[in-house]
């Protein structure tokens, strides 16, 4: 298996979503930033029964046609008022399900959108979390 993380590669990970706040499950989280320490991830959550999130100006809507998407299988949202670092470790590679990407134009406008907000947003401190290597290893043994 390929070792790098790129940016739109999905890892699926339980993770502490908000500083108080972990998920039951595991959930898609969409590659937005790589550096040598730490890794940026957009949550991302499937539209089924949730419709009125996308009336929020801080969920956005990616399709999961047009083209056809490796890492989604669902229609989803990107939640853009979160800010999520994770420590970066070479075995996060292995939360991958697929090496492929979120599609080159869905891509680079979540990105552009997800970065917009962020820089003309203030995130909430509850919103922004960072989870060290042991932790995250910890809620997804």
């Amino acid at each position: 298996m390929q070792s790098k993380l790129i940016v739109g590669q999905v890892l699926w990970l339980k993770i502490r979503y908000q500083k108080e706040k972990i998920s039951n499950i595991k959930h898609p989280l969409l590659i937005a930033k790589i550096n040598k320490k730490t890794i940026e991830l957009i949550a991302i959550d499937k539209i089924k029964d949730q419709l009125y999130n996308l009336y929020y100006p801080f969920n956005k809507y990616i399709s999961c046609t047009n083209p056809i998407e490796k890492v989604i299988s669902k229609d989803s949202y990107a939640q853009l008022n979160n800010k999520i670092l994770v420590e970066y470790f070479e075995d996060l590679k292995k939360y991958r399900k697929t090496l492929k990407t979120l599609s080159k134009n869905k891509l680079k406008e979540l990105l552009k959108d997800y970065f917009e907000y962020q820089k003309n947003t203030i995130i909430k401190e509850e919103r922004k979390v960072y989870i060290k290597k042991e932790e995250l290893k910890e809620l997804n043994y």
